[in-house]
This record gives C-alpha cells, sequence and structure tokens, in this order.
C-alpha cells in the first residue's frame, strides 16, 4: 500500500498512468457457489425452526467463505454480534485484498438447543453444534501463495433472537454452558 502511494505520488503530469491490474494479480469469487436458498422452516418460532436456521446461517457461512459476498451473513447477523462482525470482516478481508477461501463449512444436524418459549426482545435462544470446516486451500492476499488448510471440527455456539425471523446476536467457540 505504502509502495502504491509512493508510485502515484513520483508520477508527473506527462508520465503515463499506471497499468491495470492484471486477472493474474486477482482471484475471482467461486463462480460455483450459490446463495443458498433459505428453508421455509427457519420462519418457525419452534425449537426445530432455531435449528434449521442455524444450520441455514453455517451455510451462509460456507456461501462468504466460497464468494467474499457477506450480504446475506450481514442481514441474518445483528449489527451488535462481534462474532458475526469478525467472520464478515475476515470475508471481506480476504477477498478484498485478491486471496481466496476453499473450503466447505457445514453444520450437520444433531444439535443442542436452548429454546426461550417467550416472545419478547430480550428472549434468547441458544444453539451448540458442530461445525464442520473440510481441508482445502487459502489465500491471505494477491501476493501471497496459496496454502493447504486441514479439516476441523468445532463446537460452535450461535445466540439467536426471534422478531418476525430469527437473527444471530452471538457467536462463539464452545458448548452453552
Amino acid at each position: 500500500m505504502a509502495t502504491l502511494a509512493l508510485t502515484m505520488s513520483a508520477c508527473g503530469e506527462e508520465d503515463p498512468p499506471p497499468p491495470e491490474p492484471t486477472s493474474a494479480a486477482t482471484t475471482p469469487a467461486n463462480p460455483d457457489a450459490t446463495l443458498p436458498p433459505m428453508p421455509a422452516e427457519v420462519r418457525e418460532f419452534t425449537p426445530s425452526g432455531l435449528s434449521t436456521f442455524t444450520r441455514h446461517y453455517v451455510a451462509v457461512m460456507d456461501y462468504a467463505a466460497a464468494t467474499g459476498d457477506v450480504g446475506e451473513l450481514q442481514r441474518l447477523s445483528d449489527p451488535d454480534c462481534e462474532g458475526c462482525a469478525e467472520y464478515i470482516k475476515f470475508f471481506e478481508s480476504i477477498y478484498g485484498d485478491g486471496g481466496f477461501i476453499r473450503q466447505e463449512w457445514s453444520a450437520p444436524s444433531g444439535s443442542s438447543v436452548r429454546f426461550d418459549r417467550r416472545s419478547s426482545p430480550d428472549a434468547q435462544s441458544f444453539v451448540s453444534t458442530a461445525m464442520k470446516i473440510s481441508p482445502g486451500e487459502f489465500k491471505e492476499n494477491a501476493t501471497a501463495s496459496p496454502k493447504r488448510t486441514s479439516a476441523s471440527n468445532d463446537t460452535v455456539t450461535f445466540g439467536l433472537r426471534h422478531d418476525e425471523g430469527w437473527t444471530v446476536t452471538q457467536l462463539w467457540l464452545g458448548e452453552y454452558e
């Protein structure tokens, strides 16, 4: 970045403009990735709707990891969710810098659900689930070399609120206690 600023300031009025970046300098988003459709069940204010929403949220994380498109992830996340914001910033940073993530993210069924039956703005439900990330490849930015990544399988807990649909309000590694 500093090199670019110094190069730009050294250009005189008669110097030709710098060349446009080539396609080799940037990595396009995964063209095969598609935003997962939202299952109808996620709209339900039930333990099953909560669990289905959580799996859908992880599928949207998978899409954001594959493409750098975080719009839907932002829409499903509370603006005050720090864990959510960290993932969003991470995906934006990687793709904004010309990098990529080539892994599959999933949350299989079989989660632990703590459903709050109150329908009030301060009601919180929690889902602890295994979040699996496949082995793959990661490139931090346009100039970095791709690195192989190993698989991971961690328990992740999602805090959620229901108000005209589910929203993730908290996200952390580990089981709900």
